[in-house]
């Protein structure tokens, strides 16, 4: 028996509609699957019970893979993971923790809330590793990204960034200390060809830490660990110059900003003591 084109049209349509549904209901059957695996793993993980909970968290992501939820969570049993163990296994399991956090930034384009979670867990995995420039770009990318809407976390990131800045000089100009010297900031000499790459070293981390620095103050002008920090990005530049009227110039701004830093603190203390003082 022949079936006109119409009615074979008809019949096609209709089995692809049904498929259409059944898909979809599968995939709504996922989801739900994967939330209850969440919410176990979930209390498992509260309960400090992070090898398990990160079973749940594991087939929570097969079965939704766009579960941005169930991918931080997993990463955060990851997180647990590597900090337990030493060498090559750490590497490993924190690089698998990267790809983790990775897949849930992408998929946290409409919760600014996944997107610095992970964003933060990413710059805090590539610090763990060492790898300092990694750590740097991450953090301000949260600084400098689209959901960065808070001043102070803002403000904070970019100070975090200046002070690895002033480490970097630091680590530095400490190795040329000449320890027999009465003044801390003394000039190191460092004009030899050995030394001369880490005193150019020292000089761009100094630079950029103040750039940073200056960043964070611009967001927050009372930051006053900051302005300590100012200070002391520019006493490695002290310390990285023999000119002595320049030398002399250096520690005067550093001095006065390090005063106004302490008078700040002084005056934000008297100022929490007397809001903390119950009105009779």
């Amino acid at each position: 028996m022949k079936i006109s084109r119409h009615f074979q049209r008809v019949l096609i349509l209709s089995v692809l509609a049904a498929l259409t549904m059944f898909s979809s209901g599968c995939d709504y059957i996922n989801m739900v699957l994967s939330k209850d695996k969440v919410n176990q793993g979930a209390i498992l993980y509260n309960r400090g019970s992070f090898k398990e909970a990160q079973v749940f968290f594991r087939e929570a992501t097969d079965l939704n893979p766009k579960s941005t939820v169930a991918w931080l969570f997993l990463g955060a049993t990851l997180v647990k993971d590597y900090k337990a163990e030493e060498g090559d296994k750490q590497v490993q399991i924190a690089n698998e923790a990267l790809k983790v956090y990775k897949t849930a930034l992408e998929l946290s384009e409409n919760s600014c809330g996944n997107y610095n979670n992970a964003i933060s867990y990413i710059a805090t995995i590539y610090d763990d590793l060492g790898n300092t420039d990694e750590w740097r770009n991450w953090m301000l990318k949260r600084a400098e990204g689209k959901c960065a809407t808070n001043k102070a976390e803002i403000a904070t990131t970019l100070y975090s960034v200046a002070v690895k800045y002033w480490q970097c000089s630091y680590d530095q100009t400490t190795r040329y200390q000449d320890k027999g010297a009465q003044d801390p900031f003394h000039y190191r000499n460092m004009d030899y060809p050995a030394a001369l790459p880490d005193k150019q070293k020292s000089e761009d981390c100094a630079a950029k830490g103040l750039e940073y620095i200056e960043k964070a103050i611009g967001v927050d002008p009372e930051y006053v660990d900051a302005m300590f920090y100012k200070a002391l990005l520019y006493r490695e530049q002290q310390k990285l110059t023999k000119d002595e009227a320049k030398r002399k110039a250096l520690a005067a701004t550093a001095t006065k900003i390090a005063e106004e830093a302490s008078a700040l603190m002084k005056r934000k203390e008297a100022e929490a003591a007397k809001a903390a003082v119950p009105e009779g």
